[in-house]
């Protein structure tokens, strides 16, 4: 089939009645192809390439055969728990730090991979032994964790003045899906006063006291809150979460939002109003990151508008970031108009593997749920960037490129040149696998029947 006849065909398909993101129903009404068996797996080959299997089977080989064997050179620490993310490219740490992002991080992806492919003890083990290095040497109490330590847990700084809040968070979110495998109420206790102490800190009129970012307020707090909160109530009911989760979503969609402009501002005031200098820009990574979140807890939700006018944003960011000369995701800054310092549109200079992770994570989200090839033809675009420039055939992709291609540090941000991520790429992998498991379960069942 020509791809131009395909794209006319198609392109008045909009949507497919399918089961929603995790466990959650969620229900599109009126496509051409609803009841045609297979259809959303010979979509999918004639945009990617490939079934909706062979995919499958690819993401797996990429997490089982290069990700998860990587960490064992190590990365992740047998002796104490833990992970330390400073490594050659074989792997090897060239230091002896643990950071708290990178320890909650972990214990999601570990617990996540336990509880969703296959219940291995060795990967309950590593969740576990991580989980108790995490809370037994960098919680101190009252929902607040120590940012940085060594090796065996010796704290190098602990809940500074000035230190932000995304570290609890991301130990709370570890904790959460942790807690599907302990049901140990010290974790979900843990969870619940760690958000509640980063909301604290978070509202005051000091919060980061003596930087520059004192008492503002940021689109990545709210997007890392949802996050955390909408897995948590898909088995555990709170209503003082639930109403924290809606207030966030209203702030990230009618606050953050940039309805002048159509973007999402990074950064606000504390009351919420927006900083003249910032109005015209947006962080593109984080703005898009929030969209595909905002769409699952809409799906949580049962909220049609609310999945839809983030799908459209989602859309909106992709299209307006994409480098057309040589390919790749402007992940960073861009600017609705040209200013001091800056011109306007996308900056191309570094384009980060975590964003791409968050733009493929977002269009298979959409193509599952909708059916609307816009999704998918942009999924097979970016995976295909994706392969040639941050994979490489290594275990822990390359962080950022160049507008070439080429790799490049990210110490402008104050990250380490050999910080190797444990985060984004397999949880990307781990989200759409269990998406393309979704999409195939429908399909066998519509044969069956």
């Amino acid at each position: 089939m020509k791809r131009r006849k395909f794209l006319f065909r198609t392109a008045a398909t909009v949507a497919l009645p399918v089961t929603g993101f995790g466990a959650v129903q969620h229900t599109h009404q009126g496509n051409a192809d609803s009841g045609k068996t297979g259809g959303r797996d010979q979509l999918f080959k004639d945009f990617v390439g490939m079934t909706l299997q062979e995919h499958r089977d690819e993401l797996y080989g990429r997490l089982y055969d290069e990700y998860l064997p990587f960490w064992d050179h190590g990365g992740y620490d047998k002796e104490y728990g833990g992970f330390i993310c400073n490594l050659t490219a074989e792997g090897v740490p060239v230091d002896d730090e643990k950071f708290i992002w990178y320890q909650g991080r972990a214990v999601w992806v570990y617990s996540f991979l336990y509880n969703n492919f296959g219940k291995d003890p060795a990967y309950r083990k590593i969740a576990g032994k991580t989980r108790d290095f995490l809370v037994d040497k960098m919680y101190l109490g009252e929902g607040r964790w120590a940012e940085l330590v060594n090796r065996d847990g010796t704290i190098i700084k602990g809940a500074e003045p000035d230190a932000d809040v995304y570290g609890w968070l991301f130990a709370a979110n570890g904790l959460a899906e942790y807690y599907r495998i302990s049901h140990d109420e010290e974790d979900i206790s843990l969870v619940k006063e760690s958000i509640r102490s980063a909301m604290k800190a978070y509202d005051s009129l000091n919060y980061l006291k003596g930087t520059l970012y004192e008492g503002l307020r940021f689109q990545g707090h709210s997007m890392v809150m949802i996050r955390t909160i909408t897995q948590m109530l898909t088995y555990h009911r709170d209503d003082a979460l639930e109403k924290l989760l809606d207030l966030h979503l209203d702030k990230l969609m009618k606050n953050f939002y940039n309805p002048r402009y159509r973007i999402s501002n990074e950064r606000l005031n504390y009351d919420y109003s927006r900083i003249a200098a910032l109005e015209t820009y947006m962080f593109l990574g984080h703005s898009l990151e929030t969209q595909w979140m905002v769409m699952q807890a809409a799906l949580l939700k049962k909220d049609q508008t609310l999945f839809d006018h983030a799908k459209n944003n989602f859309r909106r960011y992709l299209e307006i970031g994409w480098d057309h000369i040589f390919d790749g995701w402007a992940s960073e800054h861009y600017y609705v108009l040209e200013g001091e310092g800056h011109g306007a549109g996308p900056d191309y200079s570094t384009k980060t593997m975590w964003a791409h992770m968050e733009v493929l994570i977002g269009c298979m989200m959409i193509f599952e749920q909708t059916g609307e090839v816009w999704a998918i033809d942009w999924y097979k675009r970016v995976w295909d960037y994706v392969k040639i420039t941050y994979s490489r055939g290594a275990g822990a992709w390359e962080q950022a490129v160049n507008r070439r291609g080429e790799p490049v540090s990210r110490e402008k941000w104050g990250i380490n040149p050999m910080r190797r991520g444990n985060y984004h790429q397999p949880r990307f992998l781990m989200l759409n696998m269990l998406s393309l498991d979704r999409m195939i379960n429908r399909i066998s069942e519509q044969e069956i029947t």
